[in-house]
């Protein structure tokens, strides 16, 4: 004759008022296994997912951490910087924009911004060892902004 086991059971995610600690337990409605892992309950067999990223670091910037296995990371463009996919490779490409648009604070305090358009290249290869002149707010001197690479 066989023995029948039968585990707790219920409709939500069990906690550790309904199991003790090393039992175990089945969610009949997501059908997911748990345990009672020292006051901690965990979801344990082949349906637990775990974050696809765990922590994104960059020096000197807070960290982005994933809160879930469903979590997104999104990546933003910012002025001279651009960032495009290609879901069938599975590719993020981050570089130059063909155009775009910098802040520009001006001596009266109000702001406008400088917009930079290439017709046959990336910004980068516009901007590199680009001069600005711009005369200061009294009319008497020219100051050049200098814009390349180091």
């Amino acid at each position: 004759m066989a023995t029948v086991i039968k585990l707790k059971r219920g409709t939500t995610t069990p906690t550790t008022s309904d199991i003790v600690n090393g039992e175990v337990a089945i969610d009949t409605s997501a059908q997911k296994l748990y345990i009672n892992d020292s006051g901690s309950v965990k979801e344990i067999g082949g349906g637990s997912s775990s974050n696809s990223f765990t922590t994104i670091a960059v020096s000197g910037q807070s960290n982005v951490v994933a809160d879930s296995s469903t979590d997104t990371l999104t990546l933003s463009n910012s002025g001279l910087v651009a960032i495009t996919t290609n879901a069938t490779t599975d590719t993020v490409t981050i570089g130059t924009p063909n155009s775009a648009a910098i802040p520009f604070l001006k001596a009266d305090g109000s702001s406008s911004n400088i917009e930079l358009q290439s017709s046959g290249g990336t910004i980068s290869e516009v901007i590199t060892n680009l001069y600005i002149p711009f005369t200061t707010s009294n009319g008497t001197a020219v100051e050049t902004l200098v814009v390349g690479t180091a």
